[in-house]
């Protein structure tokens, strides 16, 4: 039997984490911690709606826990909205974007201890994520430098991604596994080739402390929120290969037109931003689709025997539970079961299908084909 869950609509946004978002934090205290910088009488303002919109469904802390760029909060926002159906006003998106980036933006967060590193010892925040994240001192970090600039930088490369004779240590689980050595110290001390010929075993609590310090700053350093994240120069491919793409394989110009919706395309975005609204559609643009119109919603029909069919925007769907919101804001939860239908209406499917398929010279020949659209 379909059981069925019924809530008053949902008035509050909620802005969480990275643009992959896992399951919707318990509401907590609206007290926001002090801000990096001294609040002018414009951000006070902004500040109420900000503690007023976000603040019902999770702690403040925990939005303001890492800074970000400008596009990286107006992603935020716009995940909250799509995936997880949140309200926001036009004019409170433009008042929490503008909020966020001034006095929470990527260049606006400072960590202690952290000088040296970056403009002004700039990067995440330390207590971002589990309760038991290693917080990196920068000083035991750069004795642990010169432990592996002597005994691993061969194998595991420079900044530690690896090389053809060594593992990715960026990627390890022992290493995602490790605090202060935790995880690496039981590891070496069974015994491991270093460069010096040295027995791993050797090596004394101290060094395995600080050398897990440095492999953990290089793991921050990828890191969105980190001064060492940089986006490359991603319009490296070939207009003419991407046309042909565009029109052919990729079958983008069937619901797509240069004179059309894409006019102007290159002028409006920059060539990360088209990358991004090409292979990302529906996690890009605030309020705009990969062509700059009114952003397509995602859609769900629930048929239980016996009774109507329950359509709405799509809130969530798992093995177990689907969610929407029905016309009339309405949120409604289904318990899954195998005399349930449930048919999901995505108008983004044809990108996701083209990433099956898509390859990175493809990939960036019809960014650099996009970016010609002036």
């Amino acid at each position: 039997m379909a059981i069925e869950h019924r809530r008053a609509p949902w008035r509050a946004s909620a802005l969480l984490g990275f643009l992959v978002v896992g399951s919707v934090l318990a509401a907590g205290s609206t007290q926001e911690p002090p801000s990096p910088t001294p609040q002018t009488a414009e951000d006070l303002k902004a500040k109420e709606v900000f503690l007023r919109v976000c603040g019902k469904c999770h702690p403040i802390e925990r939005v303001t826990a890492e800074g970000r760029s400008r596009a990286q909060w107006e992603t935020t926002i716009i995940t909250m909205q799509s995936a997880r159906a949140a309200v926001v006003t036009p004019e409170e998106f433009e008042t929490i974007l503008d909020y966020l980036t001034r006095n929470y933006g990527r260049e606006s967060i400072i960590v202690p201890g952290a000088a040296g590193r970056g403009a002004a010892g700039r990067g995440p925040r330390a207590h971002v994520g589990a309760a038991d994240r290693t917080r990196v001192d920068d000083t035991a970090a750069e004795r642990g430098k010169k432990t592996y600039a002597s005994e691993c930088v061969t194998c595991h490369g420079t900044s530690a991604r690896g090389t053809d004779s060594g593992a990715n240590l960026i990627r390890s689980t022992l290493v995602l596994r490790d605090r202060y050595g935790s995880a690496i110290g039981p590891f070496l001390k069974k015994g491991h080739p270093m460069q010096t010929g040295a027995p791993s075993a050797d090596l004394t609590a101290a060094q395995i402390t600080d050398l897990s310090h440095f492999i953990w700053q290089r793991v921050n350093d990828t890191l969105q929120g980190s001064p060492a994240y940089d986006v490359k120069n991603v319009l490296t491919g070939d207009p003419t290969a991407g046309q042909a793409y565009f029109n052919g394989e990729g079958r983008c110009a069937t619901c797509h037109a240069p004179a059309g919706d894409l006019a102007g395309y290159g002028r409006r975005y920059s060539p990360v931003e088209i990358q991004q609204r090409f292979v990302f559609p529906s996690a890009a643009g605030r309020g705009r689709g990969a062509g700059g119109a009114a952003r397509k919603v995602v859609t769900v029909t629930v048929t239980a025997p016996g009774s109507e069919p329950v359509s709405g925007a799509l809130v969530s769907l798992d093995d177990f539970q689907v969610a929407l919101r029905d016309a009339k804001g309405e949120y409604r939860s289904f318990t899954r079961a195998p005399e349930i239908t449930v048919v999901k209406n995505d108008p983004y499917t044809p990108h996701v299908e083209l990433l099956d398929r898509l390859t990175d010279k493809a990939m960036h020949d019809v960014v650099a084909y996009l970016e010609t659209l002036k």
